[in-house]
């Protein structure tokens, strides 16, 4: 006859748990049995619940699309913006930000940072030649599977708006 257990842990085996995190994803319950003879007998059984890490979740983007602006002829290096999205798969946020089209030419004008997701200028602009420059980035959550399989990886993407802007020379 089972006469009592106390439980130790979130009440859902969720691994997505900063709390779940800091008990090493495990739940741990004492389970007392005892019979009805006389004397009554009775033992506490420990059982420990390991919860295996899934990657159920796409990392979500603070936006479907960014628009940023920067001037023509900004040094090499110079910061557009920053697409940001979130993961809510444990470890949390732990993505990686790639480029994967609209960057044409050689050397392409963007680079994308791919742990931060933030845009800089790779080559010169020349708003003449170019006053908008439209790429898309992916976004892929790493790390979340217990056994990492690529085909299985969460992504998002987000369309990315670089406008070029005018820098206004001195007038004689």
């Amino acid at each position: 006859m089972l006469t009592g257990y106390l439980h130790i842990g979130p009440r859902h085996l969720d691994f997505d748990n900063a709390i779940f995190a800091g008990m090493h994803f495990k739940h741990t319950l004492f389970v007392k049995v005892s019979d009805e003879g006389s004397p009554v007998l009775s033992t506490i059984i420990t059982v420990i619940v390991r919860v295996s890490r899934i990657n159920e979740l796409n990392p979500i983007g603070t936006a479907s699309a960014f628009t940023f602006s920067v001037f023509e002829n900004s040094p090499i290096d110079t910061l557009v913006g920053k697409v940001t999205f979130t993961d809510a798969d444990w470890p949390f946020n732990n993505m990686n930000y790639t480029i994967v089209g609209g960057n044409l030419g050689t050397p392409p004008k963007f680079y994308i940072e791919p742990d931060t997701g933030v845009i800089k200028l790779l080559d010169s602009l020349d708003r003449e030649t170019e006053s908008q420059y439209k790429i898309a980035v992916k976004v892929t959550d790493l790390d979340n599977d217990a056994i990492p399989d690529p085909l299985r990886q969460r992504s998002g993407t987000a369309q990315v708006a670089i406008n070029v802007l005018v820098r206004m020379s001195h007038c004689l």
